[in-house]
């Protein structure tokens, strides 16, 4: 075990090493000829019109790039696929609901596209954003499966379910975001019998500084959430704030690249990554498997210490089960 995690961080480490270097000169460049602008502000407006705002730019900018925000997508999904159906499967999850939906990648109701094989029923979707909604639908159309879904616009704080009608509610990268995280959890505690799940964005990945200084350069506003939120103890004390009991803790897609989230890096990395980055994509007309040497950095990341992985993954992850009231005894 331990010449297994010293051999798969050495390996991470070759791999991480000039890819990473290649994209920190790309940064220095694009900081270069971005022209400088004042300080970003927080988003405004409700939690509802953040999210909307949010995803909706979303549409946009990933219709732009077709379906592929950079180095590493494909692995993203792959990677927070295999969480999704771990732990489907090994809780019995066949009622499950997204909320508020997103898109792995940006790819609207892209998600949960690989729980749809283990439901018995519609996976749900639910959004404050009807043209989010609408997308999500024809992405699961575009897959051969626009049977096995079912939309509902809402308010992120009024899911329209019934109390403990589903086995698992789930988000990705949408806790950090909300002004009021405990009570969103406790909705979702709500409409689950069992189990609530939220994968945020690591903050402590080392992308994530960088993005945090173009949004300065830039002046845009800073709409990728709590930084608290984004690290472990953050996650696990909000999800105990509400009620929910933490089964399980941990990190999920630690490719050798930075999370370079929405900056615009892409043309810069493909230029001398092309057929790598390339094979990396990932649209509807492709699947998340191993092509592209990527069964290889799974084994990678399979292999590294949960310490480290916690450092470089992209993303966190918490799993917390609903505490029900025991009826009394008579």
């Amino acid at each position: 075990m331990i010449l297994r995690q010293i051999a798969a961080m050495a390996l991470w480490l070759a791999a991480a090493i000039p890819l990473n270097l290649f994209v920190l000169s790309a940064f220095v460049r694009l900081s270069r000829h971005t022209p400088r602008a004042g300080p970003g502000r927080p988003p405004a407006g409700s939690d509802d019109q953040r999210i909307r705002r949010f995803v909706e730019d979303n549409l946009d900018y990933i219709g732009r790039r077709r379906g592929d925000e950079g180095l590493g997508t494909r692995y993203e999904r792959m990677m927070v696929d295999r969480l999704l159906l771990r732990i489907a499967r090994q809780h019995g999850v066949r009622k499950a609901l997204e909320s508020p939906a997103d898109g792995i990648t940006g790819v609207p109701g892209a998600n949960s596209l690989a729980l749809a094989g283990v439901l018995d029923q519609p996976m749900l979707l639910c959004s404050p954003s009807s043209r989010l909604l609408e997308s999500a639908r024809g992405t699961w159309q575009g897959k051969g499966m626009g049977g096995r879904i079912k939309v509902l616009r809402a308010p992120i704080a009024k899911i329209p379910l019934a109390d403990g009608g589903l086995d698992l509610a789930w988000s990705f990268c949408m806790l950090e975001k909300l002004s009021d995280p405990a009570g969103y959890l406790r909705e979702m505690a709500r409409v689950s019998s069992n189990l609530v799940l939220a994968v945020a964005v690591n903050d402590a990945n080392p992308g994530n500084a960088l993005h945090r200084r173009y949004h300065r350069l830039t002046g845009g506003e800073w709409d990728h959430g709590s930084r608290e939120l984004s690290r472990t103890g953050g996650l696990e004390r909000v999800f105990r704030l509400a009620g929910l009991e933490v089964l399980e803790a941990g990190a999920v897609d630690a490719p050798p690249s930075w999370d370079t989230q929405d900056m615009p890096l892409k043309d810069d990395i493909q230029r001398v990554a092309g057929w790598l980055g390339k094979r990396w994509e990932w649209g509807l007309d492709t699947d998340a498997g191993d092509a592209g040497g990527l069964g290889f950095f799974r084994w990678l990341e399979d292999g590294l210490p949960p310490w480290f992985r916690r450092r470089i993954a992209h993303h966190l992850y918490v799993l917390g089960t609903v505490r029900r009231a025991k009826a009394p005894c008579h």
